[in-house]
C-alpha cells in the first residue's frame, strides 16, 4: 500500500519580515471608473482589480483604508496638468481638503477626481489647466463635507 505524501501548507496568514516590521506589499482595491469606494469598502463589484503598492509610497496610511483608480480621459477636465490618462491615483479614506490635492468627490453624476476649494456652504471643483471655469458642488447639511469627498489622495504613480 502507498503512502500518502503530504503536501506543504501554504499560510494565506500575512507575515511581517524576519525583523518583526509589519507587510511591505499592500494590496490596494482599483476601482472602476466612477465607482464609489463606500463609507467602509467598495461594493464587490466596484473592485476591477488590487493594485499592489510598497508600503513606504503611502506612510502609515491603513490598508483598509484606501482605494485607487486609473486616470482616464474623462478625468481630463478637472486633472489636466496633474496626471495623464493611465496613470493612478491611490487615495485614502477622508483627509484634509486642499487646492493642491487631488480629492474623489461624489456628485450626482458619480464620484469624480478633482482639486477642490471649500466655498461658502459647498465646494468648487477645480478646473485642470486650460480647461475653464470652477465647478460648484453643493454640500447638504446632513451629509456635510464627509459625505462628499470619498478620499483624499496620497500617491500618483505615473505611467
Amino acid at each position: 500500500m502507498a503512502r500518502q505524501q503530504r503536501l506543504p501548507t501554504v499560510s494565506t496568514r500575512r507575515e511581517g519580515s524576519a525583523d518583526g516590521t509589519p507587510e511591505e506589499v499592500l494590496r490596494v482595491p482599483l476601482l472602476a471608473e466612477d465607482a464609489d469606494p463606500g463609507r467602509v469598502v467598495p461594493k464587490p463589484l466596484a473592485v476591477r482589480d488590487r493594485l499592489l503598492v510598497d508600503r513606504r509610497l503611502v506612510g502609515d496610511h491603513a490598508e483598509d483604508r484606501l482605494f485607487a483608480y486609473d486616470v482616464g480621459e474623462g478625468h481630463m477636465r478637472f486633472l489636466r496638468g496633474l496626471a495623464s490618462p493611465g496613470d493612478r491615483l491611490v487615495f485614502q479614506r477622508g483627509g484634509r481638503v486642499s487646492d493642491d490635492r487631488i480629492c474623489a468627490v461624489r456628485t450626482p453624476e458619480g464620484v469624480v477626481l478633482a482639486r477642490v476649494r471649500i466655498h461658502g456652504q459647498g465646494l468648487l471643483l477645480l478646473p485642470g489647466k486650460g480647461e475653464g471655469e470652477a465647478v460648484p458642488v453643493k454640500v447638504e447639511p446632513p451629509r456635510g463635507l464627509r459625505g462628499v469627498i470619498a478620499g483624499t489622495h496620497v500617491l500618483l504613480i505615473r505611467r
